[in-house]
């Protein structure tokens, strides 16, 4: 299937994947989007998206077809069909 990928106030990770690319992934959930991510670009892109932990940073928010972020605990349970959108966005916060 293919998915919509979308890299939003993450320039570094614009420069790996594309601020818009195109996916080609066997039938998933948002956390093997992630882990599809890290496994072809590699090191770089782990330090992007992951923390030490091998967690998608807290920094970062997914939002899937902008339906509104997802809490993280859905990530692998939320199954993605062809066409879907997946966008990562970096969470600014200020004051």
């Amino acid at each position: 299937m293919k998915i919509q990928v979308e890299s939003i106030g993450l320039p570094t990770l614009s420069k790996l994947i594309g601020k818009r690319s195109q996916l080609e992934i066997e039938d998933g959930t948002v956390a093997d989007v992630i882990s599809h991510i890290v496994n072809r670009i590699g090191r770089q892109s782990r330090k992007i998206l992951l923390d030490p932990d091998g967690q998608l940073d807290m920094t970062i928010q997914v939002m899937v077809n902008n339906e509104g972020f997802m809490p993280r605990s859905e990530y692998s349970q939320r199954n993605l069909k062809d066409g879907d959108s997946v966008k990562f966005m970096l969470l600014v916060g200020g004051g």
